[in-house]
């Protein structure tokens, strides 16, 4: 029964819990990490995701008051869907390779409610069969976030048709509703046109119809600032948020053994009037 203005101010307004604080994943919130290749995407993911099953602050970043630049409130539950490295490529990345420890290397994994299920090609969001199966696992695992990475191998829609995305994140927010999860998706930016005065900004960047950028609550953009040999290469990461508070760029660098570290936000990293001559030498000379 619809309400009156009077009686609905008399409603208790109950702020909502989040995955990841100051309003970059909300409690049934919907997220796309989108970037070029080669921009580190599933090392960061994969940074995040043990971040928030361990209920840790992501990348360990603290601002010089001690506060979490990313907070994360408590432990959650995630299930990982991944269909482009396989378990031999997840396993260079968690457990190391030739000789280099990765990214779970020290990390007491035992109990950590981190489930993955990888390259399966019967997890789709566009078919029936796919759908259902997707659910099952879900309804298996019962995690508070679900991550697709990337989503592109997740169905095999038309990105550009605006309605057949639609029906694709309809897929997404019943999973959210039946659930009671978070959704994360990886994503892809699309090519800029080489005309600045032609080229796209912010959400509009991103592959595919603008349906997908306007259902979701946050956009994560990374963008490589490194060359694409640096071993060691500094990212930058953007945000655009439905629920919170602008939040500044943030700049981290990817480690060799995949671990993502925190250099600073738009403040302290150098802003657009800092030369690179200007940062602390030795910390940033990869770029």
């Amino acid at each position: 029964m619809a309400l009156s203005l009077a009686d609905f101010l008399k409603l208790e307004y109950k702020p909502g819990a989040h995955v990841i604080g100051r309003g970059i994943l909300p409690c049934g919130g919907k997220l796309f990490m989108a970037g070029s290749p080669k921009t580190n995407k599933s090392f960061l993911m994969l940074n995040i995701m043990l971040d928030i099953v361990r209920g840790r602050r992501l990348f360990n970043a603290t601002y010089a008051s001690g506060v979490p630049v990313l907070p994360v409130p408590q432990p959650r539950r995630v299930l990982y869907l991944e269909m482009e490295m396989g378990e031999q490529g997840l396993l260079e990345r968690l457990k190391g390779k030739e000789g280099r420890p990765g990214l779970a290397v020290g990390i007491e994994a035992e109990g950590l409610p981190l489930f993955i299920q990888s390259r399966d090609t019967a997890m789709r969001l566009d078919t029936p069969e796919g759908r259902d199966y997707i659910e099952s696992l879900v309804k298996a695992i019962q995690p508070e976030v679900v991550v697709f990475d990337p989503f592109a191998k997740f169905n095999l829609s038309n990105e550009n048709d605006s309605q057949e995305m639609g029906a694709v994140m309809r897929v997404a927010d019943h999973i959210v509703e039946d659930f009671k999860t978070a959704v994360v998706f990886v994503h892809h930016i699309g090519k800029q046109d080489p005309d600045p005065a032609k080229q796209k900004r912010g959400g509009d960047r991103m592959r595919g119809s603008s349906a997908l950028y306007g259902d979701l609550d946050t956009l994560v953009e990374v963008t490589r600032l490194s060359s694409e040999h640096t071993p060691e290469p500094v990212l930058k990461l953007s945000f655009e948020l439905r629920r919170g508070e602008p939040i500044e760029d943030l700049f981290v660098r990817r480690l060799r053994d995949g671990t993502i570290e925190w250099l600073g936000d738009s403040f302290t990293f150098g802003g657009p009037d800092v030369k690179v001559s200007q940062w602390p030498k030795g910390k940033y000379r990869s770029l």
